[in-house]
């Protein structure tokens, strides 16, 4: 890989505001209630200190990692501000509220964006050079929602810690092809792909001086398929991509913990394999 990042736990931020999380032994941890149901209690919701939750374990996770891992650049990982919303909310309550009652999901995103701006800034300080920022469920709005409940907010963490020393990667796992104009606003440097979209649609839109991540599925290639699939997978992408320079490979989403390791080397053997044809 050239880069490595912490694992990263789509529910710590929500728990540290106040929803209830179940864990399993077998699965991903996942929400089990909502906290904000109206404006009153989005107006009560309080902005949790950085230190409180589950925050500092993956801020210690990225400072071990930049301590030990010094011949790549390492990132921490969090959620974005309108996916944390989602979460807080119910993705159903949010997306109603985004049309019959916008006041009140913008509340929550300003509190969910000031928690999020001083997260980022803590991964920064403990030596991270950037963080991958999850914003999936902004992949349910149009464009122009996208715009005003995702965009201008993610932009706000960008621009508040990115610089030359600290890259943020924008992911969105979504249907995005609508939403690329609108991911690009925000300023950040790289922007990462799921497999819902044919990544020659989504790179075509975008600069060649920002990083576009994407896109081998990970579950049905890179979990459930042979080691043949997969290389043979990541070679027709890698044709599809050699006209993009700012092409980066990488899978669509997280890899579930269980993918065979061949099925990994074979992802890496399909890549050096393609270079060196090159």
């Amino acid at each position: 890989m050239i880069g490595a990042m912490t694992g990263m736990d789509l529910t710590s931020e929500a728990q540290t505001f106040g929803c209830k999380v179940s864990f399993s032994d077998k699965e991903a941890p996942h929400v089990t209630d909502e906290i904000v149901f109206d404006r009153a209690s989005a107006e009560s919701l309080q902005v949790p200190s950085i230190q409180a939750g589950r925050g500092p374990v993956f801020v210690k996770a990225a400072e071990l990692a930049a301590q030990n891992i010094t011949d790549r650049p390492t990132f921490g990982g969090m959620l974005g501000p309108f996916s944390l919303a989602a979460v807080l909310m119910g993705i159903e309550r949010a997306l109603k509220a985004s049309i019959k009652d916008k006041q009140t999901v913008h509340i929550v995103l300003e509190k969910c964006t000031q928690y999020g701006i001083a997260y980022a800034k803590a991964f920064k300080e403990a030596g991270a050079n950037g963080v991958l920022l999850a914003e999936p469920t902004a992949g349910l709005l149009a464009p122009k929602q996208c715009d005003e409940f995702s965009s201008r907010y993610v932009k706000e963490i960008v621009d508040a810690v990115q610089d030359e020393g600290f890259f943020v990667v924008l992911h969105n796992c979504g249907q995005t092809v609508k939403l690329v104009n609108s991911m690009v606003s925000t300023g950040a440097k790289g922007y990462h792909f799921g497999n819902a979209v044919d990544m020659v649609d989504v790179i075509s839109q975008i600069p060649e001086d920002y990083l576009v991540f994407g896109n081998i599925d990970p579950a049905r290639v890179l979990n459930e398929g042979t080691t043949e699939l997969v290389k043979g997978t990541t070679k027709a992408l890698l044709g599809k991509m050699k006209p993009y320079r700012h092409f980066v490979l990488s899978s669509g989403c997280d890899l579930p913990p269980e993918i065979p390791i061949a099925n990994l080397e074979s992802f890496f053997e399909a890549l050096d394999e393609f270079n060196k044809g090159k």
